[in-house]
């Protein structure tokens, strides 16, 4: 068919542009539909354009077949939907190549640095800090942002690779109380605020599904070059339902995007759900999508009135349980402070799990272990650590040479 007089094409536009209002939430249509430009209407198809291609291949999935419903219903003839990209992003995609090395140029693992917090969070890592309400989460976001800022040991035990300034943004906490809380970490580091370089976004607000916020966080990191990025919550980032993998996809990119561009490590705090799956992974609020993003993830757990600290990683052993604990300040003016909990030597959960977390523990490392290493991760006495080392032992379940100690080869896929 001819083309259409642009008057009345913009006009079917509107027409399908307000179906479209109908079917579907004002958020998820300032989202998917503002960024679109209508371009013509002609040979039987309607053309569109829009920002970039994960746009393009977000609004397909999610509204492709909607957007086809309603042109059926609008125009009385066969009609298809053509979206492109915009013309400078398809000029630049014909002039360049994407970028090619041999793989003997590819930086490996041991010529850089492995962890920027050793066994809690890897170099360059983005991902998660998540639990159910109340279970530390930001404290634990504030003790590696001092740790990271004054290259001190994160809860006086895991040591930092890679120091430098920290960007803040927490949504949630007032300024006055999140300085209490720093002040008191700083002051269990044997630090003042000024010695540690944290540096907070004050915005009232941070929507990173929205353009404008987008470029402001990016023009902010690219001027202060944080060795670590904190955002908390994940909730207070966005307006998307995270249960809908498209658009958390498109989020997670473009966060991952922040991450290469500017090669600082991004920490988000994020809820799990209530009653979460075994796997504290699979236990992240929303789509699956989150667990599948990360590459460190730190898990908080609640378990009879005790919070413990786990860590998994994509390409790094993973981190056992440790039991956490939130002690009161000595000064009444004093936020309280953050630490590894030391269990009582009668505690009955103690008594119960330690042969599982020994075994935990061997199945996720890379090599063999000592006793002591055992002892200092696991946070309990070297004497009981040994008797469940002999009682493992005599099951056949692990294997010991000289000092150290690895997982028998019948156990090894445990």
């Amino acid at each position: 068919m001819p083309a259409e007089p642009q008057d009345k094409s913009q006009t079917l536009w509107t027409r399908v542009l307000d179906a479209v209002a109908e079917k579907i939430s004002p958020h998820a249509f300032d989202t998917w539909f503002q960024p679109v430009v209508f371009t013509s209407f002609s040979d039987d198809a309607v053309r569109l354009t829009v920002p970039n291609d994960t746009f393009r291949q977000g609004l397909l999935d999610n509204y492709g077949n909607l957007l086809g419903d309603i042109l059926a219903a609008i125009i009385p003839f066969p009609c298809r939907l053509e979206i492109m990209l915009h013309i400078e992003d398809r000029v630049s995609d014909a002039l360049s190549l994407l970028p090619v090395i041999h793989i003997s140029e590819v930086e490996s693992d041991a010529e850089k640095q492995s962890w920027l917090i050793e066994r809690l969070w890897s170099t360059h890592a983005v991902g998660f800090v998540s639990g159910p309400p109340k279970s530390f989460k930001t404290w634990t976001c504030l003790e590696m942002a001092v740790s990271v800022a004054s290259g001190t040991p994160c809860f006086g035990t895991f040591p930092v690779h890679r120091s430098g300034p920290v960007l803040l943004f927490a949504a949630e906490d007032p300024m006055p109380a999140l300085r209490s809380r720093l002040e008191s970490l700083a002051q269990n580091h044997g630090l003042t605020l000024d010695q540690v370089d944290i540096r907070v976004i004050r915005a009232d607000s941070l929507r990173l599904d929205r353009p404008g916020d987008r470029e402001k966080l990016a023009a902010t990191i690219d001027h202060h070059r944080p060795a670590l990025l904190i955002l908390d919550p994940l909730v207070r980032l966005h307006s998307l339902d995270e249960n809908q993998a498209g658009p958390m996809a498109e989020l997670l990119g473009h966060i991952r995007a922040l991450q290469r561009s500017f090669g600082t490590s991004i920490a988000i705090a994020h809820h799990s759900r209530k009653n979460g799956a075994r796997s504290p992974g699979q236990s992240l609020r929303g789509s699956s999508d989150l667990y599948a993003f990360v590459d460190s993830l730190v898990s908080l757990q609640q378990r009879n009135g005790h919070v413990t600290l786990s860590a998994e990683h994509r390409s790094a052993a993973g981190l056992p349980p440790l039991p956490l604990e939130l002690v009161a300040a000595t000064q009444k003016d004093r936020a309280p402070t953050l630490r590894i909990a030391t269990r009582q030597k009668d505690d009955p959960a103690e008594q119960v799990d330690l042969t599982d977390r020994i075994i935990a523990f061997l199945s996720e490392s890379q090599s063999a272990c000592t006793a002591d290493s055992m002892r200092a991760t696991l946070q309990v006495r070297k004497q009981r650590v040994l008797e469940a080392l002999r009682a493992l032992l005599a099951k056949g379940q692990i294997q010991r040479d000289g000092k150290h100690y690895i997982m028998a080869n019948n156990n090894a896929g445990i």
